[in-house]
């Protein structure tokens, strides 16, 4: 056929996509594709495993929720662990959703279907970097890296649709949270990094931009690792909790190695996947008047100071025993 007489390529577009089609296509991948199998394992804790994938379920309900995608990987020693995975476009998390993501997890622990999990976001950049709420989640994957990886194992024209179709997820959809900008709140949180700055340095506090009303902050010193257990100071202002936590880990095991260590008033806890070590002060509001509300976040910086001091003077025990406490 003259060149001049060939059909055009054919270009299919999706106008929506839906997180259910992101969760079948991705399953098909982990099924058929092992390269991308390995690509994306090597995303999460579990990198460089020689482990290949041995069941994949879509939609696996339990009366705790439904897990989108659950990829079960054995290693060439037998043992089994899984990743949950759940597919985000724009839909905010639902109440708890993380939490109960890792509760499920450790049902199929306690069932014996697999020995350890990871629990994954999968999800657009802007989601990643824009909503509140997904320190839950042990890792998060943006769409648009997974489509970029699709396109490099596969560039073939149907790699590549492929790998478009999951980049370009959230491309023609209005993302529908917008975080809601406050000035009291940006007035209180501009108070209280002065107050940082000028007497509590160890926190390494930086400027930050958070939605009306929020009160919940992270503290990670340069010295605190994020590998293989991420570990910071976990703020959380209207509670009045103060945590020094350590991702991914058992709180009873932690805690039976190094309550010994504790100083007077702190104690150990579950929170979701992690464990840590806590402080309790006076909650506070942005809405408090300024006087009280900056006297109750000096005496959270204190607390957090104290954990990071904490930290720094039993980081070898610390993190021994994080590393030794088996993922719930």
């Amino acid at each position: 056929m003259p060149s001049g007489n060939r059909p055009k390529r054919l270009l299919m577009a999706v106008d929506r996509k839906y997180e259910r089609d992101i969760d079948l296509l991705l399953a098909e991948e982990f099924s058929v594709n092992p390269a991308f199998a390995v690509w994306f394992l090597n995303q999460t804790k579990f990198a460089h495993a020689d482990a290949t994938v041995v069941d994949v379920h879509v939609s696996k309900a339990d009366t705790l929720g439904e897990s989108d995608l659950i990829v079960v990987f054995e290693s060439t020693d037998g043992d089994r662990f899984a990743l949950l995975i759940e597919d985000k476009i724009d839909a905010p998390l639902q109440p708890d959703q993380a939490l109960r993501y890792h509760q499920r997890a450790a049902k199929e622990v306690k069932l014996g279907l697999c020995a350890h999990y990871e629990i994954v976001l999968a999800a657009p950049r802007h989601y990643i970097h824009g909503y509140p709420g997904l320190d839950g989640f042990d890792v998060k994957i943006a769409h648009e890296d997974i489509g970029a990886a699709l396109a490099e194992i596969d560039p073939s024209p149907r790699g590549l649709y492929r790998s478009s179709f999951v980049g370009t997820a959230a491309s023609k959809r209005i993302n529908k949270w917008k975080p809601e900008r406050d000035p009291a709140t940006d007035a209180f949180w501009e108070a209280a990094y002065r107050l940082a700055t000028d007497e509590f340095s160890i926190l390494e506090m930086k400027r930050i931009s958070v939605t009306k009303g929020s009160t919940w902050i992270n503290f990670r010193p340069r010295d605190m690792p994020t590998m293989p257990k991420r570990i910071y100071i976990s703020l959380k202002g209207d509670r009045g909790l103060n945590d020094l936590t350590f991702s991914n880990t058992n709180a009873h095991q932690f805690g039976g190695a190094v309550r010994s260590l504790l100083e007077p008033g702190m104690s150990i806890h579950q929170t979701a996947a992690s464990a840590a070590v806590r402080l309790e002060t006076e909650g506070f509001l942005v809405t408090d008047v300024p006087e009280d509300g900056m006297r109750k976040v000096r005496s959270s910086f204190d607390a957090s100071a104290r954990l990071i001091e904490f930290y720094r003077k039993h980081r070898e025990v610390l993190d021994k025993a994080a590393m030794a406490a088996v993922p719930i």
